[in-house]
């Protein structure tokens, strides 16, 4: 019944085609009067990629094939996307295979083209899409798609929310790591994706390797930069001699609450990556007034007690300072 019902809108569908034109923005193909022609989607489709839903269905591929009208033969048809405007110089295949007139494209399928391709996550981007089989290619279309960003963040009664919550690090495109700097309590923590168990890595060995499931990670109370590349499945955990963090209305947390810095041993610097809005914000030292800097000229430099630096422009910033050479560097991603 379903395939019925597919063939039935790819057949209305291709009459609707042949009937009128179709003004769409970016399509630089058009319709092929023989072989294959992809029908849908079209270049309207716009789709904001959920993490939490990379199994439902994102769209449905419906063409036809004027060389090929009968459905279930022995004709393989593949889906092929590509960086718009490229060609299809390189290419990557949307699902499996099929020998139907349709195709059903999750958003987990999607979403690994779009990264296959290189398309940054949480950026808009164009991706070219084509049906192909051993005769020829269709025209293409194409399509707006903003890749998804995987949310990892550590959980366990070693931090503030203890079981119930994790709390989220922040991705470094740069390292393609995730990392965290906070206080912990004498416990366990574990890494977890999307704020649910499905996946989820320990270290079994205890010896800064992640295992699927693995064993809690212990740790004594103290200031701590957590560092993990989920690819190599590798983490450090650094503890922090010196917590220094950034603070103001320009924060997620205001005056406040200080955000912790990462620490870095080999440069022996500190650097974060963060939302922030338009304010202004100040470096301290273990959350007190104390020992605190702002920058009184303006020049990226640090001065103790110093002005605050403003934020003219939200966005997502990269923070870094040498609380030794005292100079800082602040930049808009």
């Amino acid at each position: 019944m379903k395939n019925t019902l597919k063939l039935l809108i790819a057949f209305i569908s291709f009459l609707t085609l042949l009937s009128c034109t179709e003004d769409v923005e970016h399509k630089t193909a058009a319709a092929k009067s023989t072989g294959i022609n992809l029908l849908t989607p079209t270049s309207s489709f716009n789709l904001v990629l959920d993490g939490a839903k990379l199994n439902e269905l994102a769209t449905t591929f419906v063409w036809n094939d004027t060389e090929n009208s009968a459905a279930g033969t022995s004709v393989s048809y593949t889906i092929e996307a590509a960086k718009s405007g490229t060609n299809f110089a390189k290419t990557v295949v949307l699902g499996s295979a099929t020998t139907s007139l349709f195709k059903d494209i999750t958003v987990g399928n999607l979403d690994a083209a779009a990264k296959a391709l290189g398309m940054p996550a949480l950026v808009e981007g164009l991706m070219d899409v084509r049906v192909k089989s051993a005769a020829g290619t269709s025209n293409f279309y194409t399509l707006k798609v903003t890749p998804y960003q995987p949310n990892w963040g550590i959980i366990g009664d070693a931090t503030s929310a203890g079981w119930d919550l994790s709390t989220d690090m922040i991705y470094n495109a740069a390292t393609d790591t995730y990392s965290i700097s906070l206080g912990l309590k004498t416990g366990a923590f574990k890494f977890r994706l999307d704020n649910a168990w499905t996946t989820n890595y320990g270290d079994t060995g205890n010896n800064l390797s992640l295992e699927a499931g693995g064993d809690n990670i212990p740790v004594t109370a103290g200031n701590y930069t957590i560092v993990a590349n989920f690819k190599t499945l590798t983490y450090t955990i650094t503890p922090i001699v010196n917590a220094w963090g950034v603070i103001g209305d320009a924060t997620p947390t205001g005056w406040d609450n200080d955000t912790l810095m990462d620490y870095n041993p080999t440069t022996k610097t500190y650097s974060i990556i963060m939302k922030m809005k338009v304010g202004a914000f100040k470096f301290r030292l273990d959350h007190g007034w104390a020992s605190n800097y702002g920058d009184d000229g303006n020049n990226l430099t640090l001065d103790a007690g110093g002005a605050n630096i403003a934020i003219t422009t939200a966005g997502t910033y990269y923070i870094t300072a040498d609380f030794t050479g005292l100079k800082y560097t602040i930049k808009q991603l």
